[in-house]
């Protein structure tokens, strides 16, 4: 069993934290910081963003006052992760992403069989062009109108972007908030809908608790995970409401003889939301919103060497716990806990048995997902590391289920036992432990569909493969677990999800690395299936394509560009369906193929999005004159790039209908057809050409002329 004791030493508002490997300070340079050593015992664990900031990466972080987010990446270690040091490419935030937006040419596509071009929808406002975390639903009473949200590094906010057109044009950012009295968000960004067309924005918001050890004071980051409501289709989040935060408390206080507080400081944080939205079983005509989290709850007891108080931590428990609002998210139900409490003891602690309600001494729980099928049952999954370590040997899926809208719930039946996968791949920097987190999903007659990502035993070389199982019987039984990727290499899958849609058809997506001879970069790819899961396969009759899977995306993706030293990429993608179509989204590095570290938000789906056009007027006369260039059909409210040949020579913006209109001077060229290229920002181009009729080899066949003249008349 791993143990490991911690150390947190408390003197004058500065902590440092003492593992048994190494000591790690915190930095005294930054004033205010909060004590993210009180969070390291769980730090692995955690999901995307709040791991990064207790790992001192997050990028936005490292430029705002009051955070101890400089350590590590100082020091080339990351410690905890095996990243190792020097892993990946980039640099935490300065000067490798300063030199994002130079990578706006992507020259050459190559279409998925089935889908349409790949759009990369989210735009840049700063200097740290990366987005990632994508969520996708869509409004029940218009299928054109889609949002997408994502963790923004634009913002201290998250940001969403809104479709009327069933993805062909994108609005936005439009910024989401976090609660008042926070210091930013912690991303998760989870999406839904309700009947009235109302849409939901849930993600973890942080913030500072101090509190005081006798004569001491500190504080820890604290986390609500939040909720805010837009009536308006997505653009305006105005308020928004916290269903449960996490606290800072000190129990069993008392006075030594020495006159010293003595106790145990609990530290809690929430942690991996996710949200959806149902009928409610008593009430069908009334929706509820149900929203599940991790609840990590950290113990440390207060000791002392001379009158230095220390806290000394014992053991982390870990919760799945769900909320539920019935007045569309104005108020929130008490937590109730859907799963057991199940602990990691840190070293060897007396009194280290079974605690009430407890079990478990090398245990942790995470990456909750909820349903809600047509007959208002809703059901909640995660992922239980087992007794043998995290990320590590065995690994087993749950699932509970509540007949009563989310009031109690039954005891928890297993789903599938399964090979843990580390907590990266072995051919690849970033974390990618988020693939294991169960995807749920129900059917239009209450089957239950679950995916995940796990290492197959036959094949040991191999990092993670999508498997699929299923249960007919509303969560009391479950099949035997299926390989969904159709491929025969020991290539990495990561990140599945999956979604049911209105016809039944059950629709699954994942990253994959099977494409790339270096095992690295990655396309997506998708399968599909319309007999509730019993066979799998994507077939066009008209294109001739019988395939186990397909591929989507159209320009590969390098994880070690896409985000500071190749560390994240997030923990998700994201897919909805609605009566025509499949919509996709994902993280996407193909624009830092040519510039600096680069990561977008790219979005397809199975209709053809029409490609942008380009006009010159005239069409054709000679150099050294000005024509008029227009363009249709590009991204709204965006700059293009004009290019003539290989020289970029004009700039514009388009408007709200990603129309432009410019003009430029075509230089004294080569007589013949000369290539006008328009790039936009997110990669989309159009081509045409426009004619020389006279140009430099008109000049020089005239002057040989009029030489040859001169000599006659001699």
């Amino acid at each position: 069993m791993k143990r490991f004791v911690t150390f947190i030493m408390l003197a004058a508002g500065v902590a440092a934290c003492l593992f048994a490997d190494q000591n790690l300070p915190t930095d005294p340079r930054i004033s205010g910081a909060p004590n993210l050593d009180l969070l390291r015992p769980a730090r692995e664990f955690l999901s995307g963003r709040p791991w990064l900031i207790v790992e001192g990466l997050d990028p936005a972080l490292n430029t705002k006052p009051g955070w101890d987010a400089l350590t590590r990446l100082e020091r080339g270690t990351l410690d905890g992760t095996g990243l190792g040091s020097g892993g990946g490419t980039g640099s935490p935030i300065s000067p490798s992403l300063q030199a994002a937006g130079g990578g706006f040419l992507v020259p050459f596509r190559s279409p998925g069989p089935a889908f349409s071009r790949d759009l990369l929808i989210s735009r840049d406002m700063s200097n740290s062009p990366i987005q990632t975390e994508p969520t996708i639903a869509i409004n029940p009473n218009d299928p054109d109108h889609i949002i997408v949200a994502m963790i923004d590094y634009n913002f201290p906010a998250n940001s969403t972007y809104v479709s009327y057109d069933a993805g062909a044009t994108w609005e936005g950012p439009n910024q989401t908030g976090y609660l008042t009295d926070d210091r930013g968000s912690g991303g998760d960004p989870v999406l839904a809908f309700d009947r009235k067309g109302n849409a939901y924005l849930a993600s973890i918001s942080i913030g500072i608790e101090e509190f005081s050890i006798g004569p001491v004071n500190t504080s820890s980051l604290v986390s609500s995970i939040a909720l805010a409501k837009s009536e308006d289709g997505g653009y305006t989040w105005p308020q928004m409401v916290s269903t449960d935060r996490s606290r800072v408390t000190i129990a069993d206080q008392q006075i030594d003889p020495g006159g010293r507080l003595r106790g145990t400081v609990s530290i809690g944080f929430l942690d991996k939301p996710w949200m959806v939205v149902g009928p409610n079983k008593k009430n069908p005509s009334r929706d509820t919103i149900y929203m599940v989290y991790t609840h990590f709850e950290e113990y440390y007891d207060i000791i002392y060497t001379g009158e230095l108080p220390l806290l000394l931590g014992t053991e982390m428990a870990t919760t799945i716990k769900l909320v539920r609002s019935d007045d569309e998210g104005l108020t929130w139900s008490d937590p109730i806990a859907v799963s057991p409490t199940v602990r990691r003891v840190f070293g060897s602690v007396e009194g280290a048995g079974e605690a009430p309600g407890m079990f478990g001494n090398d245990r942790v729980l995470q990456g909750p997902r909820p349903v809600v099928d047509p007959a208002g049952n809703v059901f909640v999954t995660w992922l239980d590391s087992t007794d043998d370590g995290s990320m590590e040997g065995l690994g087993e899926y749950y699932v509970a289920k509540s007949e009563d809208a989310g009031e109690t719930f039954g005891e928890p039946k297993l789903a599938a036992t399964f090979n843990e996968i580390p907590f990266q791949p072995r051919n690849a920097f970033f974390r990618y432990w988020g693939s294991a987190f169960p995807r749920l999903s129900a059917g239009l007659n209450g089957e239950l569909y679950l995916v995940y990502v796990a290492r197959p035993a036959e094949k040991p070389s191999d990092d993670g493969d999508v498997y699929f199982s299923r249960s007919l019987d509303r969560g009391e039984t479950w099949s035997k677990p299926i390989v969904l990727n159709d491929d025969e290499k020991t290539s990495l899958q990561f990140f599945p999800e999956l979604t049911v849609g209105p016809d039944g058809a059950v629709h699954v997506m994942w990253g994959d690395m099977r494409d790339d001879p270096t095992g690295l970069r990655y396309h997506i790819y998708y399968t599909k299936s319309t007999d509730s899961g019993e066979t799998w396969g994507f077939e066009i009759e008209e294109l001739g394509l019988e395939v186990g899977d397909t591929r989507v995306s159209d320009f590969s993706s390098n994880p070690n560009r896409a985000f500071p030293y190749g560390v994240f990429l997030g923990d998700y993608f994201g897919i909805a369906a609605s009566e025509d179509d499949i919509y996709m989204v994902w993280a996407d590095s193909r624009l830092a193929e040519f510039g600096g570290v680069n990561q977008k938000i790219a979005f397809a789906r199975g209709q053809a999005i029409r490609s942008p056009d380009i006009y010159v007027s005239p069409s054709a006369g000679p150099g050294g004159q000005n024509i008029t260039v227009q363009g249709f059909n590009f991204q709204p409210d965006m700059r293009v790039y004009i290019q003539l040949q290989d020289a970029t020579i004009s700039i514009a913006r388009t408007s709200m209908e990603g129309r432009f209109t410019t003009g430029i001077y075509i230089p004294i060229t080569g007589e013949g057809a000369q290539t006008l290229q328009v790039f936009d920002e997110s990669g989309n181009y159009a081509t045409t050409s426009f004619y020389t009729e006279f140009g430099f080899g008109n000049i020089q066949k005239q002057l040989e002329e009029l030489s040859r003249d001169i000599r006659d008349l001699r």
